[in-house]
């Protein structure tokens, strides 16, 4: 029968490889068809071709931004629960690969019994048994019977053993597969939560100039404001000015005023978040420029296809369903025989009071099969389920790359008119500011009223604070266009 196990054991062996795992479809083989055939061959907005920067954050140009976003990547608690999670999910690719090897265990093994008797001795029949009480029997010679009122015996041994399932239907493979694709899907949504935090940084620090430009149109139009309520105060004096006028002018100065609040906390409030992200204390105090950069130039986007496999959310989908395939692949040969190798040995020695001492060697060699027959339906139940998770999975992927399309199309379409817009604020503004230059020599001459000048003044402090708020937009937009291509940020090795 022995000569027939190692035959067993080879032909497992060469099942297991005769039964390759297949590989899982990626990319746009995901999709459905319906969507694959939409995936235009250039991108609808305005932009050039060309590759995406890597290193994006740099483009604006300003080295303290630079270390923000460093500071950001390396020290935010919120990457450093994702970093934690692709730790433990590398930790699970191992334990799911342990599987494939053969399991080793080493018994060291001692044990004293000491037996006395009494009552009617040498009557043959066994001494009465308290039954297990938690501890294991280290076995050995037995000297059951009452014939002797007193015995010892002791037992001591080193025993190893070894077992090992051939993975003859790749089950085992399969569950490995599907731990490693959990893992780089987490590595993905590491990558995007790095990326979506530099973002995150950029647009605070836009904000923070954004508003104290704002600060600086209102303070300038306050002053504006102000002397123009001196004026009015001496014109009252002689008789050219009512206090209806000054009632206009002192309400400007409010309002004036009141942007200048609403400026300072937004600023406040940006630096506070620049703060949190970065991990420190939330204080207020960041130190931050108050001109934007350069307008970067036109960012290369590269082709509509190469999205699917550029940016890690995408990425981390299509992971996540090569898991889901992989596990359909365990569940369906759940239900198919597997094929167990196993053997142990050891050597023992007891050592009894009236026998002597026995040494013994003992070892094993076995093979078997299992076929499960009947679970009450739970395998097959398990492989729907994992079935049910492929599609849903397949869903996911397809919704994240619509979506990712669209980030795409938004963001170059949002930057073209934002663009445009810019051009013609920035000559509302410079006329603006020839006007109310005018405005005031016709004051001073007599040939116009007050009101037309501050009508003039406020309409110039409107079109600054939308120029502002429009640049700023079209600094963000390029934060939120290189997110949504894709285009990482590294940080420095610490």
């Amino acid at each position: 029968m022995n000569k027939f196990i190692p035959a067993g054991a080879a032909i497992g062996l060469g099942l297991a490889a005769c039964s390759p795992l297949k590989a899982p479809p990626g990319g746009p083989l995901i999709l459905t068809e319906s969507a694959r055939a939409q995936i235009p061959g250039s991108w609808s907005g305005s932009h050039r071709g060309g590759p995406v920067e890597p290193d994006w954050v740099r483009s604006f140009g300003d080295a303290e931004l630079n270390r923000l976003v460093e500071d950001a990547v390396t020290r935010n608690p919120d990457l450093a629960v994702a970093a934690a999670k692709v730790e433990a999910s590398r930790a699970a690719v191992r334990v799911a690969a342990g599987a494939l090897y053969p399991r080793l265990a080493l018994k060291l093994m001692g044990e004293g019994r000491v037996k006395a008797l009494s009552g009617n001795l040498d009557s043959g029949i066994d001494p009465p048994s308290l039954g297990g009480l938690g501890v294991e029997d280290a076995g050995g010679g037995g000297d059951t019977q009452s014939a002797d009122g007193h015995s010892i015996r002791g037992v001591e041994g080193l025993g190893m053993g070894a077992s090992w399932e051939a993975d003859v239907w790749g089950r085992v493979r399969a569950k490995k597969a599907a731990a490693q694709a959990d893992s780089a899907a987490a590595e993905a949504d590491l990558a995007f939560a790095r990326q979506s935090l530099a973002a995150a940084v950029v647009k605070a620090w836009l904000s923070t100039i954004e508003a104290s430009q704002q600060a600086a149109h209102a303070r300038e139009t306050m002053a504006l404001y102000r002397d123009y309520l001196k004026l009015s105060e001496v014109r009252q004096k002689i008789g050219f000015a009512s206090d209806f006028d000054i009632a206009q002018i002192k309400m400007r100065v409010a309002g004036a005023q009141d942007t200048l609040i609403t400026a300072e906390a937004a600023r406040t409030q940006a630096i506070l978040a620049i703060e949190v992200i970065t991990s420190r204390y939330p204080a207020g105090k960041l130190a931050t420029r108050t001109s934007f950069p350069s307008q970067p130039k036109p960012v290369p986007s590269g082709l509509p296809a190469e999205l699917l496999e550029r940016r890690p959310d995408l990425i981390a989908a299509e992971r996540r369903f090569a898991a889901a395939f992989h596990r359909v692949h365990e569940a369906r040969t759940a239900r198919l025989p597997r094929f167990a190798l196993s053997s142990s040995s050891g050597l023992g020695s007891a050592q009894l009071d009236s026998v002597g001492t026995l040494n013994a060697l003992t070892w094993s060699l076995a093979a078997g099969l299992t076929q499960p027959i009947f679970f009450g339906g739970e395998l097959k139940a398990a492989e729907d389920i994992r079935s049910a998770e492929q599609k849903a999975a397949a869903a996911a992927y397809t919704a994240t790359g619509l979506r990712a399309f669209g980030d795409v199309e938004n963001a170059l379409a949002n930057e073209s008119y934002l663009r445009q817009r810019e051009a013609s604020l920035t000559n509302m503004v410079d006329s603006g500011a020839t006007t109310v230059k005018l405005g005031r020599l016709q004051l001073d001459q007599g040939q116009t009223e007050m009101f037309n000048i501050l009508r003039l003044t406020g309409e110039s402090l409107a079109a600054k604070i939308e120029l502002t708020r429009i640049r700023a937009a079209r600094l963000r937009e390029r934060a939120n266009l290189h997110l949504a291509l894709g285009g990482s940020f590294q940080a420095r090795p610490q």
